[in-house]
């Protein structure tokens, strides 16, 4: 069985492994010669997302997991018979269980130490819908929901469908797009937010790759 859960407040609980000082904002002055020092990371911080996974890290290995592969965003707890798979990405967690015992021992220990939102069963991660049919040991990834509010966010939805999004054998240049200097901002930054929106699409559904 699969489950999400969410840590809140995560980029505020590590500890910072360097000095930082801060400038006030304006209503809190510093005596003379004086200035505050960040004992703790802060959203919006450079070093705020891999202080927090050092330490989140350091908990799961002093629980008993171990991290697996060379990213060591996934990591494995085994009691016996009985394992906990858990995958983290920033703050939000998915497991994979085959006890959901174990599962429920780890989640209430570790919200001795963090601030948990537990999202039950995993049905949505990272623009991706996830149904499980347990009965029959079968899970299903759909990106329709994402794919829609793409179409959506930038004015789609009415366009025609087809099953060939290019011609075959065309060959692309240079000189078919018009000089840099000549596109405003605006319209570069909204064709690399499409490019960006497709290129996460075809992650996970390999037939856009060749549209792109």
């Amino acid at each position: 069985t699969l489950y999400q859960f969410d840590i809140r407040g995560a980029f505020l609980c590590a500890p910072i492994d360097r000095e930082i000082y801060l400038k006030l904002p304006p209503g809190y002055e510093p005596p003379p010669g004086k200035t505050a020092k960040l004992c703790k990371s802060l959203y919006g911080l450079k070093q705020a997302p891999s202080a927090f996974h050092s330490l989140f890290e350091a908990w799961l290995l002093n629980y008993g997991f171990t991290a697996i592969g060379g990213d060591r965003v996934t990591f494995l707890l085994r009691r016996g018979t009985s394992v906990v798979l858990l995958s983290i990405y920033v703050d939000d967690g998915i497991a994979a269980t085959n006890d959901e015992k174990l599962y429920r021992e780890f989640l209430k220990d570790l919200g001795k130490d963090f601030e948990l939102s537990d999202q039950g069963k995993l049905n949505w991660y990272l623009g991706v819908s996830v149904t499980q049919d347990l009965a029959n040991k079968r899970t299903t990834l759909s990106q329709e929901r994402y794919v829609k509010d793409v179409l959506e966010r930038f004015g789609m939805t009415g366009a025609t469908p087809v099953s060939t999004p290019m011609e075959a054998n065309t060959h692309l240049s240079v000189s078919d797009s018009p000089p840099a200097h000549k596109l405003d901002r605006k319209f570069r930054r909204e064709y690399q937010r499409i490019v960006g929106s497709l290129m996460y699409l075809a992650m996970f559904t390999c037939q856009t790759w060749h549209s792109l």
